[in-house]
Formats: structure tokens, sequence, C-alpha cells
């Protein structure tokens, strides 16, 4: 059983206040703005997922992609089906659940392998897990279907919006019980020190496999959700973007990879930048961004809310000196 800590209203009510205002944009914000939400919802979440393994391991994982991919695919493949009579009309979250497992279970196996290996190279191997999978999802539609990628029924704008927010839901609070939970402090221990927590009993190639698979499964579900986005028609391009691997992570590393609310806030801020350079700059967006994001690897390592942090010790540290009696001489 998972023990979880005393929850701290006053840190929970804030959050619980904005989810339930999340509820309400699809009925007076318009299509362009609810689409933007979205996207930043769907960022939020699966920087969470990412943090959740990679944040408190430090085995920095470059796969995400291929898991949400896999999600988005097998979502929109079993809708295409679901259509001609292939396999049985079953609900849309039954059906993201289904991809949800599916990624969790491919993600257990790959976690076997690769999770043997430490630093560059398990950051390079899973990368590489992406291209192969795409590759190989590619190769069965040219090869075997003849055809060049996926066809499903269209969803409104409305349906998309709650499917993306309720697997963000999902995803706060699923990875906010673990962290709270003797599963969340044996990833805290491997990432300060493996041989640490295995010398005090931690099985650390169960707790390293596990929380790989539960990561990759939340990136499946988001994948899953947003079919729903998508125009009726994904290809291999579409789902297994790079984008879906390195964000997440230069997401994290914005917003403090040493802080729970660092993924939330990482991904607002690449978010807006991206949206208001996208915007302005068309076609020098992407330059821009990359020169931005290599000055805050250069000169925020500890990201926005190390800043914060500083801040509130700095002011901290003054008020103390400032209330301290002086001596006598």
């Amino acid at each position: 059983m998972l023990r979880v800590k005393d929850v701290n209203l006053t840190k929970i009510l804030p959050i619980v206040l904005i989810l339930v205002i999340l509820v309400f944009p699809p009925y007076f914000l318009s299509v362009y703005y609810l689409s933007f939400l979205r996207n930043v919802l769907m960022w939020i979440a699966l920087s969470i997922s990412w943090h959740f393994f990679s944040g408190y391991t430090k085995y920095i994982s470059l796969g995400s992609a291929a898991f949400f991919g896999i999600g988005l695919y097998f979502t929109a493949k079993y809708l295409q089906l679901g259509i001609v009579g292939d396999f049985p009309v079953l609900p849309l979250p039954v059906i993201v659940l289904l991809a949800g497992l599916v990624t969790f279970a491919l993600a257990l196996v790959i976690g076997l392998v690769t999770l043997r290996l430490r630093g560059i190279y398990f950051a390079i191997l899973t990368f590489s897990v992406n291209i192969v999978v795409s590759n190989a999802i590619l190769w069965w539609e040219i090869t075997i279907t003849n055809t060049r990628g996926t066809y499903f029924p269209l969803f409104d704008t409305q349906t998309a919006y709650y499917a993306i927010f309720a697997c963000t839901i999902v995803t706060l609070l699923l990875t906010t019980l673990l962290r709270r939970s003797k599963f969340g402090l044996a990833l805290k221990m491997i990432g300060e020190c493996e041989e640490a927590a295995a010398h005090v009993g931690v099985n650390a190639s169960l707790y390293k496999t596990l929380g790989f698979a539960i990561s990759a499964m939340l990136m499946g579900l988001m994948g899953g959700c947003f079919a729903t986005r998508l125009s009726g028609y994904v290809n291999t391009d579409m789902a297994f973007e790079s984008l879906y691997s390195f964000l997440p992570a230069v997401n994290t590393l914005l917003g403090g990879i040493g802080t729970v609310y660092g993924p939330i806030i990482g991904s607002i801020t690449i978010s807006l930048l991206s949206e208001y350079l996208r915007v302005t700059l068309p076609h020098y967006f992407l330059i821009i961004l990359g020169l931005i994001l290599i000055a805050i690897v250069m000169f925020m390592p500890d990201g926005i809310m190390g800043i914060v942090e500083k801040i509130k010790t700095t002011k901290l540290f003054g008020s103390e000196k400032a209330k301290a009696p002086e001596r006598p001489l």
C-alpha cells in the first residue's frame, strides 16, 4: 500500500480553483485562443510526465515522442478500424486508456533493456527508440497496408479541449500521489545516489522500470487525447515529431528541474514565447527561440524557480540581518 503524506490545503486550493476555471474556456474563448490553451495543457502534461521519471532519477530520457506517438497512432488506428467494423466500437475514453496500457507495456520492455545504461548513452538510446518505432510503422504502412497515414473521424473543438484537459488532470493527480508516496521517495533516492539507495534496500531496477513505464503511459494517454485535436488524419511525421522528445525536457529545465512547479512554469513560458515569436517573426522564430534556449541553459541552470528561490533566500537573510540587534562594543 502507498502511504500518501498529508495534503497542504494552502497549496492545493489555488490549484483546484485554477482547474475549475479551466472548465469553462470552450464557452467564451475563440477557436484560436482555445487551440492555444489546448497546446499549453498538452505541454504541461508531457513535461510533468517527463519530470516524474527523469527529473527524479536523473536518467534523461529523449524517447517522449515515441510514447506520445504510439498513443496517438493507436487511438487513430483504432478509430479508423472501428468505423469499418474490424474492431468493436468503444467509447473514446476506453480507447485512450487502451493506448496508455499499450504504451505502458512497450515502455516496460524498453525500460528493462535501456535502464542498464546511464548518462548520455541512455539519452541517445531512448531517442533512437523514437526513430525505430516511427520507421517501423512507416514500413508497415507502405509495405503491408499500402497506405501513408491514417484517416479517422473528426472531433469538435469542445471534445478535443476536454479530452486534453482531463488527461492533464489525470497526469497531475497520479504524479502527485506517487511523488508523495514511498514510490516517489524511492525514485528520488535513486536520483541522489543509486548505489546508496540499493544499499538501504531499494529495488532500484524495479522502481526505475516502473517509473519509466508510468511516465511513458501518461505520455501515451496524452497522445491518444491529442488525436481529437487533429483534422481526421495523422502520419508518422506528425505523430513522432522530435519536438515531443526535446520540449518536455526543455520546459522542465527552464522552469526548474528541482521543483514540482518547474514543468508547469516552463511549459507556459515556452508556449507563450513560441506563439509570440511565431506570430511576430514567422521566418525567424525558431532561430530566436533556439538562441533563447541556449542562453537559458548557460545562464539559468536552475531555471525560473531557481531564481525565485534565490530571491526569497536573499530577502529572508536580508530581513534577518535588519532585525538582528547590534552587539555592544
